[in-house]
């Protein structure tokens, strides 16, 4: 039996050149920094760089496309040809807004 994910996104677009937005069906919106999608790519060879402090190269958080797995993922296609998929729910979990935060009354989190 397929589990229904706690969120679904109801559209997504680039947000300049360095984030995703990301609008849910919530009418939550995100706006999502390119690079840290790269750096917390859940894969078995982001996490190997990460264990050994090496990072990706500049050009790799350069987005080339993105494509929604029904409503449970998303794969992101970054310029260097890695990609990376995500659950909706660990998307939301990225988003830094203050109401994520649980900081509502402080609308900027330094983040």
């Amino acid at each position: 039996m397929a589990r229904t994910p706690k969120y679904s996104v109801a559209s997504m677009q680039p947000v300049g050149r360095y984030a995703l937005g990301v609008t849910w069906a919530d009418k939550h919106d995100s706006i999502l920094p390119l690079d840290n999608l790269r750096r917390r790519c859940p894969c078995v060879e982001c996490e190997r760089s990460r264990a050994v402090d090496r990072q990706p190269a500049d050009s790799a958080a350069r987005l080339e496309g993105v494509q929604r797995l029904q409503e449970a993922s998303v794969m992101l296609h970054w310029a260097d040809g890695h990609e990376t998929l995500f659950l909706v729910e660990e998307l939301r979990e990225l988003c830094g807004c203050a109401a994520c935060k649980g900081e509502p009354d402080y609308p900027i989190t330094g983040q």
